[in-house]
C-alpha cells in the first residue's frame, strides 16, 4: 500500500512540466481542446444548478411548513376540558428543547367578497402565544402580523381583490343541534390586517390565519380547540420528539410532525436528487472523454518532446504522472469554470422565477425556490469530476509513458 501511494506522489519538477505542456497553444488552447473544456465546464455547471434547485426546493418547502404549521401538531382525541397549560408543562418535561406552544382550531368555510366565492381553511391561534411558534414576520408582504384580524395568503388576496383594511364575510355551515343531517348558515366578518407569502401554492390560495377566539365564536364551539402547535429548538428533532411524545402521552393524542404532511413529496425529492445527479453526470463523463481524446492527440504531437525527456533520463512512470496530472488539472479548471458558471445560472434562475414565472405553483407546490448550494453536493461534484477526468486521461498517459525514445526521435 505504501509503495502504491509513493507512486502517486508527484515532484515539483513533474508538476511544473505538466503545467507547461498543458497550457500551451498546441494542447489546451489548440484544436478541439477549448470545446472539450467548455463541455466539461457546462457539465459541472449543470450539476451545480440541478443540485442547488433540488436542495432549494426541499429547504423552501421545509421552511414554509415550519414557519406556518410549526414543528409538531398535537391533536386531542379525548379529554376535551383539560388545561392546556398543564399539558404544555408535561410536554416540556418530556422534551426540554420545546421553545413554544400555542392552541389552534381549524375550520373549513366559504369566503364571499364582491360576488366571488371560494373555499378556505381558517386556522385560529392563540394571539398571545402564536409568535412563539409561527414565524410569519419574514413572510409578510404588506400590513402587519398582529392579531386579532385576518392574515391571508397572497393568492387569496389576488383572487378576491382584497386589500389591507378590507372586510370580508365568511360563511360556515353549522349543525342546527336538532337534526344531525341538516345545517344552518353561520356568517362571520373579518378584517384583513396582513398579506403573507405562505410558501406553498395551496396555502396562498385558501389559507386564513386569525385569532382563536374569533374562530371559536364563528364555529360556536365555546372554549374548545383542536390541539397544540409545538416548536422545538431544532427542526431536525421534530420527528424524534413527536415519536417520544406519542409513546408517553398515549392514545388520547394524535401527533404529527411537519414532514408527515408531505412524506411522499420529500421522499420523491430525495430519490430525484440521486437520479438527476447521475443523469447529469453523464454530461461530465462525455466531456471528460472528449478531453481524453484531445490529450491523446497531444501525446502524439509530443512524441519528439517525450523522446527527448526520456533520453535525458525521465522514467516511464514519471511521464505517466505528468500526463495523469494534466487530467487532474483539466478537471480543476473545469470545476472552477463550472462553479462560476453554475453560480451565474443560479442567479439567472432566481431572476427568472421573479420575472418570468418559471415555477407554476399549481404543479410544483411552490412558486418560488430559494436555490441552495450545499457543501456536500459540491464535494460530491468535485470528487466525481476529478475522478472521471483522472481516469479518462490514464489511456493517453500510458500511451506516452510507453513511447520508445528512438521511435520518438525518428518520427518526431
Amino acid at each position: 500500500m505504501k509503495s502504491f501511494l509513493g507512486q502517486l506522489k508527484i515532484s515539483k519538477f513533474e508538476m511544473s512540466l505538466a503545467i507547461k505542456l498543458l497550457f500551451s497553444r498546441r494542447a489546451l488552447f489548440g484544436g478541439s481542446a477549448p470545446l472539450a473544456l467548455m463541455g466539461l465546464i457546462l457539465g459541472v455547471a449543470c450539476l451545480i444548478v440541478s443540485m442547488a434547485v433540488m436542495s432549494g426546493f426541499e429547504s423552501t418547502l421545509q421552511k414554509a411548513m415550519a414557519d406556518v404549521t410549526g414543528h409538531v401538531r398535537l391533536v386531542r382525541t379525548a379529554k376535551p376540558n383539560d388545561d392546556w397549560q398543564v399539558l404544555v408543562d408535561k410536554i416540556k418535561k418530556l422534551e426540554p428543547t420545546l421553545e413554544g406552544a400555542t392552541r389552534f382550531a381549524s375550520v373549513e368555510a366559504i369566503v364571499a367578497h364582491k360576488g366571488a366565492l371560494t373555499g378556505v381553511l381558517i386556522q385560529g391561534v392563540d394571539s398571545e402565544h402564536y409568535s412563539e411558534v409561527l414565524r410569519l414576520q419574514s413572510r409578510l408582504i404588506e400590513g402587519s402580523v398582529d392579531l386579532p384580524g385576518a392574515l391571508i395568503g397572497k393568492g387569496l388576496q389576488k383572487k378576491l381583490q382584497l386589500q389591507v383594511g378590507d372586510e370580508f364575510r365568511v360563511v360556515l355551515p353549522v349543525n342546527n343541534g336538532i337534526d344531525p343531517s341538516s345545517f344552518r348558515r353561520q356568517v362571520g366578518t373579518f378584517k384583513v390586517t396582513g398579506v403573507l407569502d405562505l410558501g406553498k401554492y395551496e396555502w396562498n390560495e385558501r389559507f386564513i390565519l386569525t385569532d382563536l377566539t374569533a374562530t371559536q365564536k364563528l364555529a360556536e364551539i365555546g372554549e374548545k380547540y383542536t390541539g397544540l402547535i409545538l416548536r422545538f429548538k431544532e427542526i431536525t428533532h421534530a420527528r424524534d420528539a413527536g415519536f417520544h411524545l406519542s409513546q408517553n402521552l398515549g392514545n388520547d393524542y394524535w401527533i404529527r410532525d411537519w414532514r408527515d404532511a408531505n412524506e411522499n413529496l420529500f421522499d420523491a425529492v430525495n430519490i430525484e436528487r440521486i437520479v438527476i445527479f447521475f443523469v447529469v453526470l453523464i454530461i461530465v463523463i462525455v466531456a471528460a472523454f472528449n478531453v481524453s481524446s484531445t490529450l491523446y492527440i497531444n501525446v502524439l504531437q509530443r512524441y519528439n518532446d517525450i523522446a527527448i525527456f526520456k533520453t535525458l533520463g525521465l522514467k516511464s512512470s514519471e511521464v505517466l504522472k505528468i500526463f495523469s496530472f494534466q487530467g487532474l488539472l483539466i478537471g480543476s479548471v473545469g470545476l472552477l469554470g463550472g462553479g462560476i458558471l453554475g453560480l451565474i445560472l443560479c442567479q439567472l434562475f432566481m431572476w427568472g422565477q421573479t420575472h418570468l414565472g418559471l415555477i407554476p405553483g399549481s404543479v410544483y407546490k411552490v412558486d418560488t425556490i430559494q436555490v441552495q448550494i450545499r457543501g456536500m453536493d459540491l464535494l460530491m461534484i468535485s470528487v466525481a469530476t476529478l475522478t472521471i477526468c483522472f481516469l479518462a486521461t490514464l489511456s493517453p498517459a500510458r500511451k506516452g509513458s510507453k513511447l520508445n525514445p528512438v521511435e520518438g526521435l525518428k518520427y518526431g
